[in-house]
């Protein structure tokens, strides 16, 4: 008696109608009238708008900041058995020759990235040809030189494109969709 009162309370008529066992005519939802519109549906994740509230955002500005300004440098330095050096400017003009004799362990700002990194992949090449390290990310607007001389090796770089976002961040601007 309960579950009846409480399905016939909780339940639309047509889940009580077929929990019960009666038949609805083939028809029936032609028979209801129903709104024109779309039906409301559920709110899913990627139908949230980016970023946190206004609080959030004031309360990450100033880590956001400090991690845009490490994002603009690529500095490193690194021992191992390594030959060559590379000359960029921008990811598309790039040339130079780089050879890791197995590898070469590197120290230094990577960006976001842990600031040890060991690379063993070769970079070769010249302009949109360029082969880069699978082991190092290269920003797209960077400006760089690297030299390797049989046991240590140094890079000095700049992302252009992180100053823009960095810039741009101070007014709350995340043109690289990176802050917290």
């Amino acid at each position: 008696m309960i579950a009846s009162l409480l399905l016939v309370l909780f339940s639309s008529p047509i889940q009580h109608a077929t929990a019960q066992n009666i038949p609805l005519p083939d028809n029936f939802k032609a028979l209801v009238p129903t709104s024109p519109k779309d039906p409301w549906v559920d709110l899913a994740v990627d139908q949230l708008t980016k970023g946190g509230s206004w609080g959030s955002d004031v309360l990450w500005y100033i880590p956001n900041r400090l991690l845009d300004l490490i994002d603009i440098f690529r500095v490193d330095v690194g021992v191992g058995p390594s030959v060559g050096g590379v000359v960029r400017i921008t990811k598309y003009a790039q040339f130079g020759y780089r050879e890791m004799l197995p590898a070469s362990v590197r120290v230094g700002d990577l960006g976001r990235r842990i600031p040890v990194l060991i690379e063993t992949s070769n970079e070769f090449g010249i302009g949109p040809a360029f082969v880069e390290s699978a082991d190092r990310a290269i920003c797209p607007a960077e400006i760089g030189v690297g030299a390797d001389v049989i046991l240590a090796g140094a890079y000095g770089g700049v992302c252009l494109d992180e100053i823009v976002d960095f810039l741009g961040g101070i007014f709350f601007i995340d043109f690289k969709e990176d802050d917290y």
